[in-house]
């Protein structure tokens, strides 16, 4: 299982390099240090920075305020912090540009994305935070240790792996990106190769520029690696974790997550509510409702076979950690930071070649959501299977079972919550994904996604409105579904705190 994952995330890989191999050595050169493309290596970079450090600051603050602090109305902001997960850049683009044309370029793009990756960081630090005991900090601060000397040098190292590996995600969420700055127009690389792309002409010159996007991915993970060291959990959690008091702070950081939330869910919300009452008399019902079916169709099938695979990689990665495994994250990543109209047509151009029947069908479709998301869900199911702690397995093999019964018997179904929750998030992701959609859906079938960019295109805001919301609305479930497991998982953590011997004991049954 983990072979074929790896195999069919470098597929997209393969295709880049034999469309380059095409391309003489020269021409090669002159394409990739001409001033075209160092502007839009510029251009790239610098969004993806901003990005980056915009996402990490308030997805690791509203974690923290979240589960660490006497912050008023915690439970609410922790809804809050996922809610743009339901929400695809395209759609957070046409809804900025709705309110107003002005937002757009360089300033659009950041707002857009930052919006769209935040929830990324607030569930992967939100977990960490419910990994961490706490037990440290309430010592130091007995010790007389100020919150500021407790905060750097205890309670960042618990959740530094954590605050990076989902900064790595952003970062390759941002490289791939093609909505929302081809909306917002901003070239970026995946502007660029989507308009090369178009003209059948220069479909060369788009392969070397995905090449460049390649080597900017292995930049980033050679950066991450290095900073990244995922633990597995040993024994339970003992203590309730510490809360800060935020005192005179409490309106200050109530007002930050409230901001947050009218520039991220609000307005963009108010805006499309709006176009859908405009518009409602042009809506065709019949239209809207295939779209619908086909969304969740595919989304189900996404979610379930990618989660799947990503399992297999997860398990491979957390408890059997070598360079082997190393490798394979490796490997799978490098699909995630292209563009997916690069996956696209890579498919189509292989499938072409060798199995021409697989050529617009769903099962191509499930493929290409497969090389691109896989990433997403190794990244999401490595946090579950690294909370099951070791002892119980090594009791199960203790008793006579083997490796194989021992994780279908006490490992997956330990991790069952987070696994679901994994599931869910990978089907959410599947459920707002456009170019690959849109390029090898079967021909008459017709998404949410691929209705919306169809209207948008053109500028008709109060005909892509019914499918914006819908969209959201569809995208939302899965979305709130993450939050409860989140919440779900720092109840059990208060709970052992409180009865650790009979919670432990019914964890291992």
């Amino acid at each position: 299982m983990v072979a074929f994952g790896v195999f069919v995330s470098v597929l997209p890989l393969v295709y880049i390099l034999l469309r380059t191999a095409q391309i003489g050595i020269s021409e090669l050169v002159d394409s990739l240090f001409r001033a075209r493309t160092l502007e839009l290596i510029y251009n790239s970079l610098s969004l993806t920075l901003v990005v980056c450090v915009t996402a990490m600051t308030i997805g690791t603050a509203q974690a923290w305020l979240s589960f660490r602090s006497d912050l008023a109305f915690r439970r609410l902001f922790q809804v809050v912090a996922i809610l743009p997960l339901a929400m695809p850049s395209y759609v957070l683009a046409y809804a900025w540009l709705s309110v107003s044309s002005g937002i757009n370029g360089f300033i659009g793009s950041w707002l857009v994305l930052s919006i769209s990756t935040s929830p990324y960081v607030f569930l992967a630090v939100s977990a960490a935070f419910n990994r961490h005991s706490g037990a440290g900090e309430e010592v130091a601060r007995t010790l007389g240790r100020s919150q500021l000397s407790v905060a750097r040098t205890i309670t960042w190292p618990a959740i530094r792996s954590a605050v990076f590996g989902s900064g790595l995600l952003v970062a390759l969420y941002t490289l791939s990106d093609f909505g929302a700055v081809s909306l917002m127009r901003f070239d970026t690389f995946t502007r660029a190769i989507y308009n090369a792309y178009r003209a059948s002409f220069d479909r060369n010159s788009a392969a070397a520029l995905a090449l460049v996007l390649v080597v900017l991915t292995l930049f980033l993970i050679r950066i991450e690696s290095r900073s990244n060291s995922l633990t597995t959990a040993k024994s339970s959690g003992q203590y309730r974790a510490m809360q800060t008091k935020l005192g005179k702070w409490q309106i200050g950081a109530q007002a930050l997550l409230l901001s947050w939330f009218v520039l991220g869910v609000l307005i963009p919300v108010s805006s499309i509510i709006y176009w859908t009452v405009i518009g409602q008399s042009q809506s065709n019902f019949g239209e809207i409702s295939r779209a619908f079916v086909n969304t969740v169709g595919y989304g189900i099938a996404g979610g379930l076979a990618v989660a799947f695979v990503g399992l297999a990689v997860a398990i491979l990665a957390v408890r059997y950690k070598s360079k082997y495994s190393v490798n394979v994250e490796k490997t799978i990543l490098i699909t995630h930071a292209l563009p997916g109209v690069v996956v696209a047509l890579s498919f189509v151009f292989l499938v072409n070649q060798s199995v021409p029947s697989l050529y617009q069908t769903s099962a191509l479709v499930l493929l290409a959501y497969l090389a691109l998301f896989l990433p997403n869900a190794v990244a999401v199911l490595k946090v579950p299977i690294s909370q099951v702690p070791t002892g119980i397995e090594e009791v199960s093999r203790t008793l006579g079972s083997s490796q194989f019964q021992t994780l279908r018997r006490v490992v997956i179904p330990a991790a069952a919550p987070g696994i679901l929750s994994a599931t869910a998030f990978v089907g959410l992701t599947v459920i707002k994904e456009l170019p690959a959609t849109l390029i090898l859906r079967p021909t008459g079938i017709e998404t949410l996604a691929t209705r919306l960019w169809s209207a948008t295109s053109v500028s008709a805001f109060s005909a892509a409105a019914p499918y914006a919301l819908l969209l959201i609305l569809v995208a939302g479930i899965p979305a709130l579904f993450v939050n409860r497991e989140i919440r779900a998982t720092q109840n059990r953590s208060s709970l052992e705190v409180e009865v650790p011997n009979e919670v432990s004991v019914s964890e291992v049954r």
